[in-house]
């Protein structure tokens, strides 16, 4: 009898121990991230390369164990830099696959389309479109919560060149060139010529072109016949490369100022030799000293690319970003949560430097541009920094 018990005593203990064993842990759901970008329209040059840093920077962070064991799913779709189809591929992203925070693109006119649709379905955006609108409501300056900005604005790169051209170059008159249809070089002029005013200097020339126009002959006449010292070209790379070859050709010869959309392979699209021309660079992708030269070595080894390209900084910073949040959250699912400590950045390392972001305008506070050059072969070279 006492052996009947002894047995069944042992049965009832292994069967309690088993049924009090861990079980293996749950594999924890994916965190979707969409990223929207150019990829076949006219700023496609630049988006291919954002989606690239991305894309890449989820691999990385993938590779080092994820978000708290998470694993990061990135989907990429191409608004061809078009605010209607920018709002599809918004909408395909949310509803379809069930994003939970998306990049954006350096884009402003696609960004533009979701600042109300962010808040009504709690996604976070965090990107680089550079004009104000897309952060701050510009009627009242009340903050689109979950609208977010890693680079410097249009404004404040504004600022940071027209600083450089009466300080540095101690240039007095100016005039600008810009496309009146991109919400990007608009935020660009604008700015820059209330600062040359601002600070002493006058504005002799204001010419405009839209979308549709092909020829800058005639506006490039009035500027040459204004007799500025300098002219700002503020638009995307192929309308900027028309507006330079239209300068030179009207026999403008002095300093041509202008975004940092003057990047390579801005030498290829003109036909003018390049001289006194001066633009914005986020950063110094050619030096071996700073924080993501070897990122952008590896993207031009994969890819074939001849040159660095600033967008792959811009996709790479945009992620992390976004990365130092979900770290943070405690669901990182959470709209809601994401966005709050998203307002809350400070310090987070990104290729361009350290950012903080002011809560009360979704944009940083701590970074600042580079002021760069092209040499007699059309390398580009940074000149000098300009603090925020």
């Amino acid at each position: 009898m006492k052996k009947i018990v002894l047995v069944v005593a042992i049965l009832v203990m292994a069967l309690s121990l088993a049924g009090c064993k861990p079980k293996a842990a749950e594999p924890q759901e994916k965190i979707i991230i969409g990223s929207i970008q150019d990829l076949s329209g006219g700023a496609s040059e630049a988006g291919k390369a954002n989606a690239w840093g991305a894309e890449y920077a989820v691999k990385v962070i993938n590779e080092n164990g994820g978000i708290d064991g998470r694993q990061i799913e990135i989907i990429t779709l191409d608004c061809k830099n078009d605010l209607n189809e920018g709002i599809n591929v918004y909408r395909k992203l949310v509803d379809e696959y069930k994003v939970d925070a998306i990049i954006g693109p350096p884009l402003s006119n696609p960004a533009s389309g979701w600042v109300e649709l962010s808040e009504e379905d709690q996604v976070p955006i965090v990107g680089h479109f550079a004009d104000e609108i897309t952060t701050t409501n510009p009627d009242t300056g009340a903050v689109y919560p979950f609208m977010y900005l890693v680079q410097p604005s249009c404004g404040q790169q504004s600022d940071a060149i027209a600083k450089f051209a009466i300080e540095t170059l101690g240039l007095k008159t100016y005039a600008t060139l810009y496309n009146t249809g991109n919400a990007f070089a608009k935020a660009h002029a604008i700015p820059f010529m209330k600062y040359v005013r601002d600070h002493g200097g006058s504005v002799v020339a204001e010419e405009t072109f839209t979308w549709t126009d092909t020829d800058y002959s005639a506006q490039a006449l009035k500027i040459v016949a204004a007799n500025p010292e300098a002219v700002f070209l503020s638009d995307y790379a192929n309308q900027a490369a028309t507006a330079y070859d239209a300068l030179r050709d009207a026999g403008f010869t002095g300093v041509i100022l202008g975004a940092n959309t003057l990047a390579l392979p801005f030498p290829t699209l003109v036909k003018n030799e390049i001289h006194d021309l001066y633009f914005l660079q986020n950063y110094d992708m050619l030096n071996p000293e700073t924080r993501c030269y070897d990122l952008h070595q590896t993207y031009m080894k994969e890819v074939g690319s001849e040159y660095p390209k600033a967008n792959v900084g811009f996709g790479w910073d945009a992620v992390q970003v976004l990365a130092a949040a979900l770290e943070k959250a405690k669901d990182p699912k959470d709209g809601v949560e994401v966005r709050e400590i998203l307002e809350s950045t400070k310090g987070v390392e990104i290729c361009m430097g350290d950012i903080t972001i002011n809560p009360a305008t979704h944009r940083p506070t701590t970074l600042g541009m580079h002021i760069a050059v092209y040499d007699e072969n059309n390398t580009m070279q940074i000149l000098t920094y300009v603090e925020p």
